[in-house]
């Protein structure tokens, strides 16, 4: 509602810890965000997240460069074990941190790796066109979409439901959000990237400081809400204008290490 009032909702499976951990840590990268917009934008039109790109570089962030690494675990992994010890007590930290970034084409969106992650993006990306330009009938969606993936990614839904009406957004009229996905990522590795200089990211995480991280988010990113767009939140944090080389850095640095390759 504004920055003293900020609610997530989030999804269980009770199979699969990881999507609901994940997802959990997406949606309160989210809320980080509107909490940490200044007192003297809320309830104003300025009182809000700048623009889903910067949004989603928020919740991706958190989901996924601090969510998933080693760094982050290293200090409680032991109690996750205590709260799951039957699926847990013979996995070590390593083993698990493979297992949250292991790379594999799937269906679902918003279980996906991050190097597959842009895959399901450039699916629905290229569906909305079609669409929006009035190139294909509403009823020829749902084949377009298991042909593209099997195209992008090798496999094919099954159902509608783990295909085409797995995501809110176009029931919901958020048509050209997708994006938005994509570019929060690029945006959230130019971001991290800076913040390794600026501050010891590792030895934070390691030492369980995440208020430290999130004080410097709220500073460079929360703080100014809508008041500054993208584009000069992230030329002041960085120096630089927006540069989609960091990510593919990132991801390049990330699996490699993570595949011995």
């Amino acid at each position: 509602l504004h920055n003293h009032d900020v609610r997530i909702t989030t999804h269980y499976y009770e199979n699969n810890l990881e999507s609901a951990i994940f997802s959990t840590i997406h949606e309160a990268g989210h809320a980080i965000y509107e909490m940490g917009i200044d007192d003297k934008y809320t309830q104003t039109i300025l009182g809000a997240g700048t623009s889903c790109g910067i949004h989603e570089s928020q919740s991706r962030f958190f989901e996924n460069m601090v969510g998933r690494s080693e760094d982050f675990w290293s200090p409680i992994y032991g109690k996750l074990v205590d709260l799951f010890p039957e699926q847990l007590i013979e996995i070590n930290l390593v083993d698990f941190i493979k297992g949250i970034n292991k790379v594999e084409p799937g269906l679902v969106r918003v279980d996906a790796d991050e190097l597959t992650y842009c895959l399901h993006v450039m699916v629905r990306y290229e569906i909305e066109k079609l669409f929006i330009e009035n190139e294909v009938d509403v009823y020829e969606l749902p084949g377009i979409w298991n042909e593209k993936y099997r195209e992008y990614l090798g496999i094919t839904p099954e159902t509608d439901s783990e295909g085409i009406l797995q995501d809110i957004h176009w029931s919901m009229g958020a048509v050209g959000y997708f994006p938005s996905y994509a570019l929060g990522k690029a945006f959230a590795a130019q971001m991290y990237h800076q913040m390794k200089k600026d501050i010891p990211v590792d030895t934070l995480l390691k030492d369980g400081k995440l208020e430290s991280i999130v004080s410097y988010l709220g500073e460079h990113v929360h703080k100014y809400g809508a008041s500054k767009d993208a584009m000069n939140i992230l030329r002041d944090m960085t120096g630089e204008s927006f540069n989609v080389d960091y990510y593919i850095t990132y991801l390049k640095e990330k699996y490699t290490k993570l595949y011995n390759l």
